[in-house]
């Protein structure tokens, strides 16, 4: 599957009365039971065989996604390659 191009652009502002909320990597980690380091590892080491999905929002640094994308998210996670697939080091014989 081929990347689909991707543009970052400045958001406009949300209507008088409105705050949009978004889940960062914190609460994505939480839906899965680990810290959110785990879930920055998993955007940068499956960038190229497995990308993550790309953030709604951008806050400073910080990337947030709609909850309304769970599924997504549980998707990408069930087809990432699991613990031994990437071959890592050898057990050592005993």
């Amino acid at each position: 599957m081929d990347p689909v191009e991707h543009t970052v652009e400045d958001g406009p502002p949300a209507e008088a009365g409105t705050t949009y909320r978004y889940v960062d990597m914190v609460e994505i980690g939480a839906w899965f039971g680990i810290g959110h380091r785990a879930v920055a590892n998993w955007r940068t080491r499956y960038a190229d065989t497995h990308p993550f999905p790309e953030p709604d929002v951008i806050i400073g640094r910080t990337p947030g996604w709609s909850r309304d994308r769970k599924g997504e998210i549980e998707l990408w996670a069930a087809g990432r390659a699991g613990p031994g697939a990437g071959g890592g080091r050898p057990r050592k014989e005993r």
